[in-house]
């Protein structure tokens, strides 16, 4: 704009110049015209829901443009979720011992694999000569080999002899209970003959122990996963009005690692605005989900569950009413919920849950008075020559809603100095639509605004237009309309003015 009234203020030099080459000097008042753009906006439904970010996001989806809200993706580990393996072991006053091997929270293993742990040994002898000592765990092998730990005694002179044997390493061993028993043995042998001897005893203690792999029956038990929150702030840009959504949805999914039955256990799952709370309610809930899960083929791949709690089989979109800015829930897992002790499953050192919650809210649906605001910056400072003025506003809509406008000057403090309009008036009737709803054309209208001076002077020192807009569907806000990413609003306004220049005199 700054160049224009450069060229202009040119003009008037050059023709200034040009008369005081004549003999006679006259005034002359000379009143041209310019047209000078304002601003010139597009604003698209992304515009209108803000930028995309972790958890808000505005994507094509089943062809469909939707809004999505994103909550936490909640994990738990295995590491987490099962405690690790007490310490076991026992006291062998006899050749051979066998004792239970339990678990925790009714935890019946048939297969097992130690990533970590070690086996301790004491050995009390009262045989005055060296012996051949072997110790075996039965049910513990490697590479189709049992576990046996070899040492000698040897007799110094002076009994009791008490021996402590190194530690052994039992990773990457296995272990197979058929009876939830562990087996040991022992054989001590004279060096000297070969005859088998029973000492006064050996205790033995299995420490540090971790698995990477446990087969059986996990038992009945309780995750807590943990509680979690969604923000929606579409509503929070609701500046009157209402907007409803004709096919919104709650999509619960939990990627499942874990090789046994789990079902949830819904605690919490509402919405609330600042004032008001409402539980999601479904029968989908009554009796829990029951999670997918990997067989024992399919051991290291996870299988994923998804639910959708939408307008046919849960109450959500009338909850919607009250325009919550939340969605709060809290989910836990449990494990084997039917207790069927003879149902085998698996975990390993890696496995987990995962559960995510979002909010899906596909464009589609109706609104009635649904109000926004945009500011522009503006610099009519140079505006001082003007005499009179006229603006005019283009607008075109793509959206299928009618549009409402007004347009505010704002000072540099953001201070309403006056409104362009003598009141908010319809610049834009709905765009057409079709009989699913999407629509098939733009209108138009185009909007002369007079200046006076007092309007003027309002515009010289305004630093901002402010737009508001307030959008209904067609039918006043009662019919259901589709959005497509690519629907638009353009708003165009310009300036045109006459001048007052005295050339001469």
């Amino acid at each position: 704009m700054k160049h224009v009234f450069s060229k202009l203020i040119g003009c008037c030099i050059a023709l200034a110049l040009l008369s005081s080459c004549t003999k006679d000097i006259q005034t002359i008042v000379y009143n041209p015209e310019i047209a000078v753009p304002l601003f010139s906006s597009s604003t698209t439904i992304q515009d209108l829901f803000g930028e995309n970010t972790d958890t808000a996001e505005l994507v094509v989806k089943d062809g469909h443009l939707t809004l999505i809200y994103r909550g936490d993706i909640l994990k738990r580990d295995a590491t987490e979720l099962f405690k690790a393996i007490p310490p076991f072991g026992g006291l062998m006053t006899d050749t051979t011992i066998t004792e239970p091997f339990t678990l925790e929270n009714q935890i019946q293993l048939t297969k097992a694999r130690f990533t970590k742990g070690t086996i301790n040994v004491q050995i009390n002898s009262n045989v005055p000569e060296d012996l051949d000592f072997v110790m075996e765990f039965v049910q513990v092998t490697k590479n189709g080999q049992t576990l046996k730990i070899q040492t000698t005694i040897d007799y110094t002179g002076t009994v009791p002899i008490f021996l402590n044997l190194p530690p052994t390493n039992i990773q990457g061993y296995d272990i197979a209970l058929a009876n939830q028993e562990i087996t040991v043995r022992y054989t001590a042998t004279k060096k000297s003959d070969g005859t088998r001897v029973k000492l006064p005893a050996v205790i033995f203690a299995v420490t540090d122990v971790e698995f990477s792999y446990l087969e059986g029956y996990f038992g009945y038990e309780i995750f807590d996963i943990r509680r979690d929150t969604i923000s929606m702030n579409i509503f929070d840009n609701l500046l009157q009005g209402n907007l409803q959504f004709a096919e919104p949805k709650v999509i619960l999914f939990v990627d499942n690692a874990f090789g046994f039955p789990v079902r949830s256990q819904v605690n919490v799952l509402r919405v609330s605005n600042d004032v008001t709370q409402l539980e999601v309610e479904s029968m989908l809930l009554d009796d829990g989900i029951d999670f997918l899960y990997p067989t024992l083929s399919e051991v290291g791949q996870e299988k994923r569950t998804s639910v959708v709690f939408d307008k046919d089989n849960s109450n959500f979109k009338d909850i919607l009413n009250i325009y919550p800015n939340t969605l709060d829930y809290d989910i836990d897992a449990i494990s084997n919920p039917d207790q069927i002790p003879n149902l085998i499953g698996f975990t390993t050192d890696s496995s987990y849950f995962r559960i995510g919650l979002q909010v899906e809210l596909p464009l589609y649906g109706k609104a009635k008075d649904f109000s926004t605001e945009t500011d522009y910056e503006i610099d009519l400072s140079e505006l001082d020559e003007i005499q009179s003025a006229e603006l005019k506003l283009v607008a075109e809509n793509e959206i299928p809603m009618e549009v409402i406008l007004q347009a505010s000057l704002l000072d540099y403090q953001g201070n309403v100095l006056t409104t362009l309009l003598a009141s908010a008036e319809q610049i834009l009737a709905a765009a057409p639509v079709d009989g699913d709803g999407y629509s098939t054309g733009s209108t138009n209208k185009t909007t002369f605004i007079p200046a006076d001076g007092t309007l003027l002077e309002y515009m010289r020192n305004a630093k901002k237009i402010r737009v508001n807009a307030s959008f209904s569907t067609a039918g006043q806000g009662q019919k259901d309309v589709r959005i497509r990413e690519t629907d638009e609003v353009r708003i165009r306004m310009g300036l045109k003015a006459t001048l007052e220049q005295e050339i001469g005199g």
